[in-house]
């Protein structure tokens, strides 16, 4: 197989000003990035479209949600908050809903990554939840506005966490966050390398059929 010099099969996007360490993402470049890595981690579109969101999200509170997505995708061991965040979200309001008492999750690899999710779970429920970090707790109210968690940003991966979702016994919650798209290099590379493999490699046949089969000339 030949490959051309621009196949944009084979080669990634160029990150903005790729000279730095630390670059500067809009939200919807840290949405679709978050998106594609995640699939090509092997989540499914619907699981990975929530990631996307979740990273977004995150981003609008002031926490590099890209940086811990790639932690979660390379720590397939333990408990993901991803898919967790996505069940307590779907089962939110029923019958049999999680939150009617407290919720502990063991081993949890980044729980920050749940907040976008019991911030849903909040809106669903008409009432307020607490996430309990052990050291910290973060009351959530509702998904809008995204709360500032800038705060907590260099605290740390908390990988192996032990957490507890239950009902807020008060609903002080933090001030209106900022938007914050920063994102290291390293990262970057490594999840714009998992969103590639959502692509198919091109061939010879497909660069043949590829644009105009005749002319739009009259």
């Amino acid at each position: 197989m030949t490959e051309c010099a621009q196949d944009p099969t084979r080669a990634g996007s160029e990150p903005p000003d790729w000279a730095r360490e630390v670059m500067q993402l809009s939200l919807s470049e840290i949405t679709a990035l978050a998106t594609k890595a995640a699939r090509g981690a092997g989540l499914s579109w619907g699981e990975a479209e929530e990631a996307g969101w979740a990273c977004g999200w995150l981003a609008r509170a002031g926490l590099p949600g890209t940086a811990m997505l790639l932690r979660v995708l390379e720590r397939r061991d333990a408990t993901c908050p991803l898919l967790k965040g996505i069940v307590l979200m779907d089962h939110a309001g029923l019958p049999e809903g999680p939150c009617v008492l407290p919720v502990t999750l063991q081993d949890v690899v980044e729980p920050l990554l749940l907040v976008p999710f019991l911030a849903r779970v909040a809106e669903r429920l008409g009432a307020p939840l607490d996430l309990d970090l052990g050291s910290q707790t973060i009351c959530l109210t509702e998904s809008e506005p995204v709360p500032d968690l800038s705060a907590m940003r260099g605290a740390g991966d908390r990988s192996g966490a032990e957490v507890t979702i239950s009902l807020a016994k008060s609903s002080a919650a933090a001030a209106p966050g900022q938007f914050d798209g920063r994102i290291d290099r390293d990262v970057w590379t490594t999840l714009d390398g998992l969103a590639l493999l959502t692509t198919v490699p091109a061939s010879d046949v497909s660069r043949q059929r590829a644009g105009a089969q005749s002319s739009d000339n009259d």
